[in-house]
């Protein structure tokens, strides 16, 4: 699933459709909040796969970069360049796949930033709901 996705339906959620049943409005919140707590789950391990992969990614391009690594992988791809132990991290950082796999990290955590406030709005949802209601009463002369 992608941002955009989530944030239509986020949209979808966390809007107030039946301003006469506020309260089945409120009730709305117990079915959306366990479903993002879900997507939150499910990109967290997605994260953690990502940073995994990452690590093990770096490992290789520090063993192709620094000499060390087997020669079939300089047969597949040669490398001839003698790198210093003090750039050899700017190699890495600027491979492809390094950028490609950190790019797909901060993606990752951009998603988890955007539910963490989703999440938030659920949980601000109730009382907004609560104080329409009082208003409603208010107008109404309940007070």
């Amino acid at each position: 699933m992608k941002l955009e996705e989530l944030q239509k339906e986020a949209k979808e959620d966390l809007a107030i459709k039946d301003e006469d049943n506020l309260d089945q409005e409120s009730y709305k919140n117990q079915k959306i909040k366990p479903k993002w707590l879900e997507y939150k789950t499910r990109f967290e391990s997605l994260l953690i796969m990502s940073k995994s992969n990452y690590q093990r990614l770096y490992r290789e391009k520090w063993e192709y970069y620094g000499g060390k690594a087997d020669a079939k992988v300089y047969v597949a791809k040669p490398f001839d360049l003698k790198v210093l132990k003090t750039d050899l991290q700017m190699f890495i950082n600027s491979d492809e796949e390094v950028i490609e796999l950190q790019s797909k990290i901060n993606y990752y955590e951009n998603i988890l930033k955007y539910i963490d406030g989703v999440i938030k709005s659920i949980d601000n949802r109730g009382w907004d709901i609560r104080n329409a209601q009082d208003w409603k009463k208010f107008i109404a002369g309940g007070f």
